[in-house]
């Protein structure tokens, strides 16, 4: 089946195995889309756009997007340099004469774009991110970056909101236009998205999803955080978004598409420019994070703003374009967007399974989520063939092929392991077809439904 049908067909799947995980982190809200080739698959909103009013989260509301911003600001720098405005290899006193007499001066554009100038992440007083002062204007910026650098240039990768909001002046002084202006022109206005842009207006703020703090306990209420303005670090952390749009900016970057730039600028962007060891293994481009998500590579950007976490991954090769935003400090919004590519590639997957189902019977009437004192399990139609899993975590952990034997009796694919490998499901159902329980391994479990009303909880809305 192809990729987009694959992705329509799983989509209502997605939605409820996301639900479930966002209920149980205490997540007020996430919004996702998923593009094939630039097509629109899936687009969902789960929870609140604020816990303060309890206003249910739409498709439509605005996320911070934070470092999503890098992909822009190289994007525009790529574009000039296309089109001959400045190359990479110029130094930042060509086009900022501010910085004169700094070590800042020194720094190519490549450097910066690949966080390889070793200058500091955020400034001396970095307290903006606590709202404590204001984001810094263009002034108090360039006087930040005059400060020594941590380490010589390539020396490491260290991540620079600094040097992004340095690249960020630079594209005004190479393009003649404010950078607003110019992503206006060449990216947001060529694409027609009309939710995306580097800084969001005093006019919109009623769009936008309430962004909520982090919890220390776990019962701690979360606090509604005010918005911010980002100033001169728009490049690198001002952009706000969907995931709609989010999502069709980014298939923009996939191979063969010509409407931002050429596949050798996107190439360049996109290869392992820079290992990364912490806190996990992974690499860098220029503009872009790369990551290996099964026998995918993908690239993309997270992004974290006071109150939002966000990701956005991208796979080239094949346009398969999926974004994942969170309106709360702690979001998990990485480990889903992965888990959701893994998902998909378990629903793409060629059964593996020797023996086929018994015939005429519809696989949709032995699906559900399950629930026992342990907690849960889904059986679902994964890409027309019937699997087990959990829906939370990297579902290839937790995934089981099952074939259907009769209409009450599922057998696992063979396997060594703990728990009851190999030992059938036997499915008991009511005069009217549906599912009372399933035994496996000697236990039985209940639709969700049924077993909350049996212990004494209150039912889901």
């Amino acid at each position: 089946m192809p990729l987009a049908d694959t992705v329509r067909r799983l989509a209502p799947y997605l939605q409820s195995w996301l639900e479930y995980q966002r209920d149980l982190a205490r997540v007020p809200g996430v919004q996702v889309a998923v593009r094939v080739n630039g097509e629109l698959a899936a687009s969902f909103a789960l929870g609140v756009a604020s816990e303060a009013t309890g206003q249910p989260l739409t498709p439509r509301h605005l996320f911070r997007i934070a470092s999503h911003s890098k992909t822009f600001t190289a994007t525009a720098l790529f574009q000039l340099a296309e089109t001959g405005r400045l190359r990479l290899d110029d130094l930042a006193g060509r086009w900022l004469p501010e910085l004169a007499g700094s070590p800042a001066a020194g720094l190519t554009v490549r450097a910066l774009l690949g966080h390889q100038s070793g200058i500091n992440r955020d400034g001396a007083d970095s307290d903006y991110w606590q709202q404590l002062h204001d984001f810094p204007g263009r002034d108090a910026l360039i006087a930040l970056c005059r400060a020594e650098a941590v380490f010589p240039p390539d020396q490491f990768f260290k991540y620079s909101n600094m040097g992004y909001s340095l690249l960020g002046l630079i594209i005004e002084a190479a393009s003649g236009q404010t950078y607003e202006d110019y992503v206006a022109a060449h990216m947001t206005g060529p694409l027609a998205l009309s939710n995306l842009g580097p800084e969001l207006p005093q006019a919109r703020e009623s769009e936008l999803a309430a962004g909520h703090s982090g919890r220390l306990a776990g019962n701690d209420t979360r606090r509604v955080l005010p918005s911010s303005n980002t100033r001169a670090m728009a490049a690198a952390t001002g952009f706000y978004g969907t995931a709609e749009d989010v999502t069709a900016y980014l298939g923009a970057h996939a191979l063969g598409r010509a409407e931002l730039l050429t596949d050798a600028s996107k190439r360049l962007m996109q290869r392992q420019e820079s290992e990364i060891s912490r806190p996990v293994r992974r690499w860098y481009g220029l503009g872009f994070i790369v990551e290996k998500i099964g026998n995918r590579t993908v690239v993309g950007h997270s992004g974290g703003f006071p109150g939002h976490i966000t990701q956005s991954w991208l796979d080239p090769e094949l346009g398969l374009a999926v974004s994942v935003l969170t309106n709360c400090l702690g979001g998990p919004a990485t480990e889903w967007a992965t888990n959701l590519i893994k998902l998909i590639d378990l629903a793409m997957k060629v059964p593996e399974k020797k023996t086929t189902d018994a015939p005429g019977l519809n696989l949709d009437t032995y699906t559900g989520r399950f629930a026992t004192d342990w907690g849960v399990f889904d059986l679902v139609n994964l890409g027309g063939r019937l699997v087990s899993l959990i829906p939370q975590g990297d579902p290839a952990l937790s995934v089981t092929e099952l074939t259907v034997v009769d209409g009450n009796t599922l057998r696992p694919k063979p396997e060594a392991g703990f728990g009851a490998v190999g030992e059938p499901f036997q499915v008991r159902r009511t005069a009217g077809g549906d599912i009372e329980w399933v035994r496996q391994g000697g236990g039985r479990a209940w639709p969700i439904a049924a077993y909350r009303q049996r212990v004494g909880l209150d039912s889901l809305s």
